[in-house]
């Protein structure tokens, strides 16, 4: 019974990585009228299924095992009930919130709730991630920019320009898709992993499915905040934006390290709007960094609740 609670559980928290963090992958691509929002999330489903599939293993290993070891599958129903409640509740507003964060916040909660010892050394190198993560993305989609703007120039042809602004969006988002794949699945099914409920390859699989559905039936909001709210966005900052925060990102998939792909794309996108000389929407961003503030100590938070009330109740000993 647990196992089937569990199993519905992170489907529930994939789902919600799919509906809120899609954005991350195809929100430029989307808000710059490159790509249909079906086209962007068939996209996303392909690219999302082989990044977890084949590179997912080492962030799993992380959020499953680096902060506490020897999860039980009680201790991750908690971690993801209290995630996935708060990653909804953002999805609903519209913010484009870090699951990652709600993620490894929940674990901490879990930790101090059960007087379970906590890593904090790998805790800390998480945190620091989050933080470089979005910077060097914002610093890549600046450059990228300039370098392509430069290139851009010198093609006389219209069409040709418009046909390498179409498959530059379609390979930029299907890049950020893959490491999606490899660092948001794993940060759904790593507490599985770690508790030893699956193996990384199944986990991967099953995580990167369940992210497609909610991709493909809830995501639309968060992605228009992404592609339009924060800065107008043409081709070439979309491209630039993306590429930079995959890169980004795909540096934390090497390291093992559990970031953001909302903190990233969104550090692309200012970067890259910033390059070309566009208005950052302040009000935005103070929202949206808002919520990266809360959202781990909201993960903590609720997580703590939630297990302090399974051991009263007689679920946890």
């Amino acid at each position: 019974m647990i196992g089937i609670v569990l199993l519905a559980m992170t489907f529930y928290i994939a789902w919600n990585i799919g509906a809120n963090d899609s954005a991350n992958a195809m929100g430029t691509a989307v808000g710059s009228g490159v790509l249909s929002f079906r086209q962007a999330t068939l996209t996303i489903a392909i690219f999302t299924l082989l990044g977890a599939y084949f590179q997912g293993y080492k962030v799993m290993k992380t959020v499953g095992e680096g902060i506490i070891s020897n999860l039980t599958p009680e201790m991750v129903l908690i971690i993801m009930l209290a995630a996935g409640t708060w990653v909804t509740i953002a999805t609903i507003k519209g913010l484009p919130v870090s699951t990652t964060q709600s993620i490894i916040g929940s674990v901490v909660g879990v930790g101090l709730a059960l007087n379970k010892p906590i890593n904090w050394g790998v805790f800390e190198k998480v945190v620091s991630a989050w933080i470089i993560s979005p910077l060097l993305a914002g610093l890549l989609g600046f450059l990228l920019y300039n370098l392509y703007s430069r290139i851009f120039r010198r093609i006389k042809s219209v069409r040709t320009i418009e046909l390498l602004y179409k498959w530059m969006a379609i390979a930029g988002g299907s890049y950020m898709a893959f490491n999606f794949g490899a660092n948001e699945v794993a940060n759904a099914v790593g507490p599985l992993v770690g508790a030893g409920v699956m193996d990384p390859q199944k986990a991967g699989i099953f995580g990167a499915i369940s992210l497609a559905i909610g991709s493909l039936t809830f995501s639309y909001a968060v992605m228009y905040t992404v592609g339009k709210k924060i800065t107008a966005l043409g081709p070439l900052t979309a491209f630039s934006a993306q590429f930079g925060s995959a890169i980004s990102v795909s540096l934390a998939n090497y390291l093992g390290f559990p970031v953001s792909s909302s903190q990233a794309i969104i550090g692309g996108i200012v970067g890259a709007g910033l390059a070309v000389g566009e208005k950052v929407k302040k009000k935005t961003i103070a929202e949206v960094v808002l919520g990266w503030i809360a959202t781990p100590i909201i993960g903590i938070i609720l997580a703590y609740i939630v297990a302090m009330l399974f051991f009263y109740v007689g679920m946890l000993s």
